[in-house]
């Protein structure tokens, strides 16, 4: 049950549809989630899945990621399990699109696709998630945006200054072509670092640091997997979980197109039954699914020896 909120929660999170978009803001924002600096949509981008032999393009695709960069990926695993859930589960890539009060982000894993659609002038927000495997397998969760959020970020993932202390930067960077001001979430205690009952390590945030801009609309930063109070949009999020002076993930805006939005690319996509995100039916049909892809997901012992070797001579 634990591995199953585990799934819920981490396709929830990665995958919110900006909420509450402003209504002067039009385009398409592209967002990259990296793990210990890969970029696993170079793998998931690629999959032809009407061609069938899915692992074996998998094992091809991942034989391409750079050896130091499979290490690195392996290392973070086998140190703590649950990000190795987090990489398979975690979608890379997503393509969001705003438009007056509706925005729609579209998104795909490994071997599913979400879609998330949310419109605050007709309250309506809706899920979509379907395998790319068996397309017919798919889910459809809903929930109004005027009843709140919880279903969507946890306590946990709500990030609050009671929580964690935060040091404003004066410097800036760019992201996305854009200037941001930097700030630094540092938590203020951490829990004892207790295995679950299933013997996982678990995952708590160290620091997070928050890039913004005030050209870009508040709207897009429920689009990331956590929640800040945060007065402009963020366009990037280096996520510590562990002590270590490289972030263990990045969620970034790679690019922001300000072209209008047809009204083509805004008809949500729904499958029947609709259920609503707590409902245990959705969460185990979510999670056959996310499992699904999981299955694909076999980098033998074989292919890990070549990765090995690769390292060595490099």
């Amino acid at each position: 049950m634990k591995l199953l909120r585990a799934i819920t929660l981490l396709t929830m999170l990665c995958c919110t549809a900006p909420i509450f978009a402003q209504s002067s803001f039009e385009g398409t924002l592209t967002s990259r989630v990296t793990m210990a600096g890969v970029d696993l949509s170079l793998v998931t981008e690629q999959i032809d899945y009407s061609k069938g032999n899915v692992q074996e393009q998998m094992q091809t695709l991942f034989k391409a990621i750079p050896p130091a960069d499979f290490a690195r990926l392996r290392a973070m695993m086998e140190e703590n399990p649950m990000m190795g859930i987090a990489m398979i589960m975690m979608p890379p890539k997503a393509s969001i699109h705003i438009k007056n009060k509706i925005t729609y982000a579209k998104t795909k894993g490994l071997g599913y696709e979400i879609q998330h659609y949310h419109n605050e002038q007709s309250d309506e927000a809706f899920l979509y998630t379907a395998s790319l495997i068996k397309p017919s397998d798919a889910v459809t969760g809903a929930y109004k945006p005027s009843e709140g959020y919880d279903a969507l970020f946890t306590e946990a993932n709500r990030i609050t200054v009671d929580k964690f202390n935060v040091e404003r930067s004066t410097k800036t960077a760019q992201v996305a072509g854009y200037t941001c001001n930097i700030s630094t979430y540092t938590t203020k205690s951490l829990d004892p670092e207790t295995p679950n009952s299933m013997g996982i390590p678990s995952v708590q945030v160290h620091k997070l640091v928050v890039y913004t801009s005030k050209e870009l609309p508040k709207g897009i930063n429920f689009s990331h997997p956590y929640y800040l109070p945060e007065d402009h949009g963020i366009l990037r999020i280096d996520i510590y979980l562990n002590a270590k002076a490289e972030p263990s993930m990045v969620y970034e805006m790679t690019a922001v197109d300000k072209s209008p939005v047809n009204d083509s690319l805004l008809i949500p996509k729904k499958s029947e039954p609709i259920y609503t995100l707590t409902d245990m039916n959705y969460a185990m049909k979510l999670m056959g699914i996310m499992m699904g892809g999981m299955a694909q997901m076999d980098v033998s012992d074989e292919n890990e020896e070549e990765f090995s070797e690769d390292e060595e001579i490099n």
